[in-house]
């Protein structure tokens, strides 16, 4: 009996982060494809196909992104952004999904500078997210912002630190995510 509870175990240690990667895919691939599917509407069913949506809705963010490029268009999107940011609970909303997409994936990425920062008798791996300075103390230090993400979850913590506290380490943002968020655990 011993041995088949190991060998159930050792089963959804293979399985359950497959399944759950499948389903993800799967469950963001429906979600996306039916957003196209709906804004095809009442085009005729042989227009309609396996992935139709999907393909509708990357050609749609290839148009807007080249209409980004054009400066009507720029001038038209900040018009709106300031419109949206007069809006009370609305600009609580989309001012922190900007600037987090923004830092994530804009052309002026925030976390592309993985550091290591004195905690206690330990280190703490983090991202150097606020480079320049944006307030001196009385007594003139300045600091700049480390972002901790926690394990296993998606959210974190800014903390502030001396400049020289903060150690620049040579690991890929990439490696060090799938090390923080695996809580340590994850390989190269």
């Amino acid at each position: 009996m011993k041995r088949l509870s190991l060998y159930f175990f050792n089963g959804l240690l293979v399985i359950l982060p497959i399944a759950l990667t499948i389903y993800l895919l799967h469950y963001f691939f429906n979600l996306i494809n039916g957003w196209g599917v709906y804004w095809l509407g009442s085009f005729p069913d042989q227009w309609k196909f396996p992935g139709i949506g999907m393909i509708i809705i990357i050609l749609f963010v290839l148009f807007v992104g080249f209409l980004t490029r054009i400066w009507v268009t720029k001038k038209l999107i900040d018009w709106l952004e300031g419109l949206i940011g007069r809006v009370p609970l609305v600009k609580s909303l989309f001012q922190p999904l900007k600037d987090t997409i923004t830092s994530l994936f804009g052309e002026k990425k925030s976390f592309d500078t993985v550091v290591l920062v004195p905690l206690a008798d330990s280190k703490r791996l983090g991202f150097l997210t606020v480079k320049t300075p944006i307030f001196n103390t009385h007594d003139g230090k300045e600091y700049v912002g480390v972002y901790f993400p926690q394990s296993m979850q998606f959210a974190g913590d800014l903390h502030w630190y001396l400049r020289e506290q903060v150690e620049v380490i040579d690991i890929t943002v990439d490696e060090a995510l799938r090390i923080l968020i695996s809580a340590g655990v994850a390989k190269k």
